[in-house]
């Protein structure tokens, strides 16, 4: 019996996944990794414009999408016969993944039941409703809110809103900005501090800036040396220390978790009402708010709640740093937060210690 279109979607996107997961592991050579990331990458790409079930948009007929499996399957084999310094499993693993493929070419069926069929979602992408504060505990606010993904999807992004000892407030992880979230915003109180944590969150900050050009802004250690953010219209006042500013009066707490290339992460814990803020250290997506491609990515990425772990490249550039982030990820714990809030996924409202324990179980393995 030969394996239906909509079965080698499935197929596809899990070896794509399974690549890029292999790709990131610290346990096969440089050379290996190279080879496993390519194929991720290439696979990925010419799946999603195949005219089947789970392609984005008709491009290619079933039979060239085989035609282009076999060449896949073709250059890892290649690649394992021909990395002859490379250890002998390494190549073992090349040599069999692409036997593997070819296997599902020849036993594939070379015509598509039907054609794309993914985009739509079994529940919306975000947590409504979107861009409006909602209150979580005395002090706190969240806004949930839209951000691009990869092929055109979008993706649920967090913004919370800290009151300060002084009635202001604190932006972390400013989301899309419009009129009426920042009229919404500014009825709680005036915003006088605008926080980007890491090299990824920083995007929409110019817009708030504009609509408060009083707040000061505090960026992440090494953000604004980024050539992207150099080149943006933003404005980064301060870097943030391991001290917090005098500014915020003693209501929170700073913890940074390292990693290599440059990547800090600032994580604020509320004091008052013992909340966690972080950004990306803790992914926790719901499966039926994701597109269907890429659901099964998240499951082996292992970023579906309730496992709550970052993809691991982010795994892996934080390990870079290991002692100082298991270092740093010990005092997170030892807050003992009662809830942590983070940028993407179903946060925790509760049980927030023993949940991101759970969570963290990557960087304490």
């Amino acid at each position: 019996m030969l394996i239906p279109s909509r079965q080698h979607g499935l197929i596809d996107y899990g070896v794509a996944a399974m690549l890029g997961g292999l790709a990131a592991s610290r346990a096969l050579p440089p050379p290996v990794r190279g080879v496993l990331g390519a194929a991720a990458a290439y696979h990925s790409s010419y799946s999603a414009v195949t005219d089947y079930e789970m392609g984005l948009t008709p491009r290619l007929t079933m039979r060239q999408h085989l035609g282009l499996d076999a060449l896949g399957g073709a250059a890892l084999l290649g690649a394992g016969l021909a990395l002859r310094r490379q250890p002998g499993s390494a190549r073992a693993l090349l040599i069999g993944l692409g036997l593997a493929e070819l296997a599902v070419v020849a036993f594939s069926e070379d015509r598509a039941a039907s054609g794309p069929r993914l985009l739509g979602t079994e529940a919306p992408p975000g947590y409504s409703p979107l861009d409006v504060p909602k209150p979580v505990a005395e002090g706190v606010h969240i806004v949930d809110s839209l951000m691009g993904g990869p092929l055109g999807t979008e993706l649920p992004v967090r913004m919370t809103v800290l009151c300060l000892p002084d009635g202001s407030l604190l932006l972390h992880s400013p989301t899309r900005f419009s009129p009426a979230l920042g009229e919404a915003i500014a009825g709680l109180g005036p915003v006088r501090h605008l926080v980007a944590p890491n090299i990824a969150h920083w995007t929409f900050l110019e817009a708030w800036q504009d609509a408060f050009p009083e707040a000061v802004t505090w960026a992440a250690p090494g953000l604004r040396q980024r050539g992207q953010v150099r080149r943006s219209r933003v404005r980064l006042d301060y870097d943030l220390h391991p001290s917090p500013p005098a500014a915020w009066g003693g209501a929170i707490t700073l913890v940074t978790v390292p990693g290599g290339f440059g990547f800090h992460e600032v994580a604020l814990f509320h004091e008052p009402s013992r909340t966690l803020v972080l950004t990306d250290l803790v992914l926790n997506l719901e499966a039926s708010r994701l597109p269907a491609l890429l659901r099964p990515v998240a499951r082996l990425f292992g970023s579906l709640a309730p496992d709550g772990m970052p993809p691991p490249y982010l795994r892996a550039i934080i390990r870079w740093r290991r002692r100082a982030a298991t270092r740093a990820a010990e005092r997170l714990l030892a807050l003992e937060p009662d809830r942590v809030i983070f940028a993407h996924g179903r946060w925790f409202e509760q049980y927030g210690t023993t949940a991101l324990r759970r969570s963290l179980r990557w960087l304490f393995g």
